[in-house]
């Protein structure tokens, strides 16, 4: 319920910045990945195929590669994760440290 909640005050802030003007919705902030690729495909028989100088399909061409992030987000991963092991080993130096000190001046 308290989920429910949150995320209709979030939706509703959403909808502010809508309707004012703040933000601008794309296709692809609302609309699942099945009706988006249907919308492409509607968009794609919409344009012309042929004519012209070529430079709109070579553009169109351009908007549908797209880049491969997935080694950078992973790089990512692996650092933090190594960030957190170094983190780990540090607190548990300084603990045992601390311990010997407790146990050294009784």
């Amino acid at each position: 319920w308290k989920v429910m909640v949150e995320h209709r005050s979030l939706i509703q802030t959403e909808l502010k910045e809508v309707n004012s003007g703040v933000r601008e919705l794309s296709e692809r902030d609302f609309l699942g990945p099945t009706e988006r690729r249907r919308r492409l495909k509607v968009k794609e028989e919409e344009e012309p195929d042929g004519g012209g100088d070529g430079a709109a399909s070579s553009s169109s061409a351009a908007k549908k590669e797209k880049k491969d992030h997935t080694e950078y987000f992973n790089d990512l991963e692996r650092k933090a994760f190594r960030d957190k092991r170094k983190a780990r080993r540090v607190k548990r130096r300084q603990a045992q440290r601390a311990k010997k000190e407790t146990d050294a001046n009784p």
